[in-house]
């Protein structure tokens, strides 16, 4: 895994700031940029596996990167049904107590089974989460290889990628995990810091929270990078079957 490459990509572009600068104005617009943004990192995924020199891709493609990511989001939505019929129940159990009426004994019953169906499926949606935590970043690679949603969605290829290539993924999703980590707890304690000084440690402070926009794009850019080094590593050295 090439790290300082993935940290450092994005400043090798001559025009990486107004590239940033883009992404993060684009990021505000509610949907529309969130899913441009997904779809702009699977353009920089697509490029890395592709072992482009400059992955940075302009953004004159941004009706593009809208449906690519909005795609992706659908991909993520079906692989979360499970997720969703893990949680809806939760809410509805404890119904169960309040049914019992003014009967005490039964509602103290009917409380500890719907605690204990809560605990167990709570339980069951947080394992589910995490696989799709880990699973994320190979339906990215799959829906980079193609574009298309049914790459995505070929459950048995996804699923055999996933265990073939565990280890690189399971290592992109922790630094992945850690820059996050360790980005916001220096903006947030240089936020926290500057707020004691009056007038223009608190401006200085406003203009740091501002930085969040900018470095949130870095992240997702950073992790489309490692992603793409896992599918560059899958087309060069495929898996025994």
């Amino acid at each position: 895994m090439r790290i300082n490459e993935a940290i450092g990509f994005v400043f090798e572009d001559e025009q990486w700031l107004s590239k940033l600068l883009l992404g993060s104005l684009i990021s505000l617009i509610p949907i529309f940029g969130g899913a441009a943004v997904i779809g702009y990192a699977i353009a920089v995924l697509r490029n890395v596996e592709a072992g482009s020199h400059r992955p940075l891709p302009s953004w004159d493609r941004l009706g593009e990167y809208f449906v690519d990511g909005l795609l992706f989001w659908v991909a993520v939505l079906i692989y979360s049904i499970p997720l969703l019929i893990l949680l809806c129940p939760i809410g509805l159990v404890w119904v169960l107590p309040a049914a019992a009426g003014e009967n005490q004994d039964a509602v103290a019953v009917l409380g500890s089974i719907a605690g204990l169906v809560s605990a167990g499926l709570g339980c069951l949606a947080f394992l589910y989460g995490l696989f799709l935590w880990v699973l994320s970043p190979v339906l990215q690679i799959r829906f980079a290889e193609t574009g298309q949603l049914s790459s995505a969605l070929q459950f048995g290829e996804v699923f055999g990628f996933l265990f073939d290539y565990i280890g690189p993924i399971l290592i992109a999703q922790v630094l992945v995990l850690a820059a996050g980590f360790i980005v916001s707890t220096v903006v947030g304690a240089a936020i926290g810091v500057l707020g004691l000084i009056p007038i223009c440690g608190w401006i200085v402070a406003s203009l740091l929270g501002f930085i969040g926009l900018p470095v949130g794009v870095w992240l997702t850019l950073f992790s489309a990078h490692l992603y793409g080094q896992v599918g560059h590593q899958a087309t060069v050295t495929p898996a025994t079957p």
